[in-house]
């Protein structure tokens, strides 16, 4: 289960949503990217937002296009993970797909680090 900002109700709101797991459980925490549909284009995170094609990752089980978030990385308790509802490994069946992923996120973990230092 992941946090998200409704819109529509304006507050915050839980739901299920797909996530990319990053690292081992560390302190009962997962490191996690998220994983959405993204239904307004205006959202779309140019830079930082990778998508991702059923058609063409389809290995992955996804039902519609949806975007890794690069950005927006969170750490989730191993109790908000369901390991039975495992979509598909990014990292072994897509690893060109799975290394563009760490690269924009260390693209964007250095332009945070940039301007802490600024």
């Amino acid at each position: 289960m992941v946090e998200f900002y409704d819109v529509r109700n304006q507050k915050t709101s839980i739901k299920a949503r797909p996530v990319l797991i990053l690292s081992d459980m560390r302190n009962n925490d997962f490191t996690v990217l998220p994983i959405s549909t993204i239904p307004n284009p205006l959202n779309i995170d140019v830079d930082y937002d990778i998508e991702i094609n059923p058609q063409i990752f389809q290995k992955l089980n996804l039902n519609k296009i949806s975007y890794v978030r690069t950005h927006k990385r969170i750490y989730l308790h191993q109790a908000s993970i369901d390991k039975t509802k495992i979509l598909g490994d990014i990292k072994s069946d897509y690893p060109d797909l799975f290394l563009e992923i760490l690269e924009k996120m260390e693209k964007f973990n250095k332009e945070i680090l940039e301007n802490a230092l600024n």
